[in-house]
């Protein structure tokens, strides 16, 4: 087995992992900077990120944006030097040309992810910064002089070890369980769960609404209480609810007993919907039923609609009773679904939980347990909401422990 000493090595080669070794190169450009990646090559995630747009930012990023014990004080400490409006300024230098859209979501100007991939490549070709793809580590172990990571085919000796593996949302075919080497050298972790995903859900309706798109607020509710709102697009999936604003629920749907409410028209009041309902079945009296949301929905929800409240579409909308219409109106505005927990990081963006806050100096991402030890990025118990702010705490998160090794 060979051997050999190092500066510093890198367990990771995503987003956070490549942005600390540029960094670390650049501030020690005689020492040797290693990457140690599972995958055949490096950045393999960042390629899928933003449906292959790459959304590195969002200009609007703050504490209010993250999640995890302890995220609000990490990100404010974080963010006072390396906020959105740094972390572009320095791809600027690289040669990133970006643009911003309405919803304040920055992507390269070629709307490419891999161009983002090709400048950090680029960099870090230029700064002879050693990549070791296709390996898995077998053992980390805390020497007098660094730390000892172990391969199956390499002995390496590190003065410094940055821990950038990422967590195990799988959506890219990159899963990362680092939880093991974690405990071996002492760290505590919250659990791990999906996270910016799909949620689960219990419905005899969804085969019907497979592959249907709505407007909508969608509410996660638990207890009778409202854990989290958002509007936007919904999915409607086999088995499971779908898209950003859904998303953004995902993290919180894990708690047990949680329902997501979807108001299909959150413009209007419940009095309002009923007065719509009325005059739809009074200027269509010889309709029927199935075409009583002609306009309003797409067939397929009106049908499932008229369904979950025991609507015939057959039945003439003359004689809809007036129990039957405050029954769809109340779907309308509070359609529920019960969610169903989930175990599975295949369709997950990001891995929430993680290595706990409190381990790591939120000034340099050092380790307080042990000197030289960094640990970033999804590695760490914090995650984000959709909207590129994850690829910026990941950025972020790898130039300040770059800039501290």
């Amino acid at each position: 087995m060979k051997k050999r000493n190092v500066y510093a090595a890198i367990i990771g080669g995503g987003t956070a992992g490549l942005m600390c070794a540029i960094r670390a190169a650049e501030n020690h450009p005689d020492q040797v900077i290693v990457i140690l990646e599972k995958a055949d090559r490096v950045g393999k995630k960042i390629l899928v990120t933003g449906n292959g747009r790459c959304n590195l930012s969002h200009i609007g990023a703050d504490a209010n944006s993250y999640h995890g014990d302890g995220s609000d004080d990490l990100i404010n400490i974080l963010f006072k030097k390396y906020n959105p409006d740094a972390v572009l300024s320095y791809f600027r230098t690289l040669g990133l040309l970006t643009h911003t859209d309405s919803e304040k979501r920055v992507y390269p100007l070629s709307n490419q992810a891999s161009s983002v991939l090709d400048v950090l490549r680029m960099r870090s070709s230029q700064l002879h910064i050693e990549t070791i793809c296709n390996t898995d580590i077998s053992r980390i172990q805390k020497t007098a002089e660094g730390y000892e990571i172990v391969t199956p085919e390499l002995r390496l000796f590190a003065k410094k070890l940055v821990i950038a593996a990422g967590g195990k949302a799988d959506y890219a075919g990159r899963n990362s369980d680092s939880r093991e080497l974690m405990r071996s050298l002492g760290l505590s972790m919250t659990k791990l769960s999906p996270s910016l995903s799909p949620v689960r859900v219990k419905s005899e309706l969804l085969k019907s609404l497979k592959g249907i798109r709505a407007s909508a607020e969608a509410s996660l509710i638990r207890d009778k209480r409202i854990i989290k709102s958002e509007r936007g697009e919904v999915q409607f999936t086999d088995g499971a609810l779908s898209g950003i604003c859904i998303f953004d629920l995902s993290r919180y749907a894990n708690l047990g007993g949680c329902e997501i409410r979807l108001n299909l028209l959150p413009d209007f009041s419940d009095e309002q919907v009923e007065q719509e309902i009325k005059l739809r079945c009074k200027r269509n009296k010889d309709a029927t039923c199935g075409e009583l949301f002609t306009g309003m929905f797409h067939k397929n929800i009106g049908l499932a609609l008229l369904k979950s409240c025991g609507v015939k579409p057959s039945a003439s909308c003359k004689d809809i009773s007036v129990k039957e219409i405050k029954s769809l109106c109340r779907h309308i505005t509070d359609w529920r679904f019960v969610c169903i927990e989930n175990h599975d990081f295949r369709k997950a963006q990001v891995t929430a939980g993680g290595v706990r806050l409190s381990e790591i100096d939120p000034h340099t991402f050092e380790s307080n347990r042990h000197r030289g030890l960094y640990i970033i990025g999804e590695t760490l118990d914090i995650d984000g909401d959709c909207g590129g702010y994850n690829l910026q705490f990941a950025f972020a998160s790898g130039m300040c422990a770059g800039d501290h090794l």
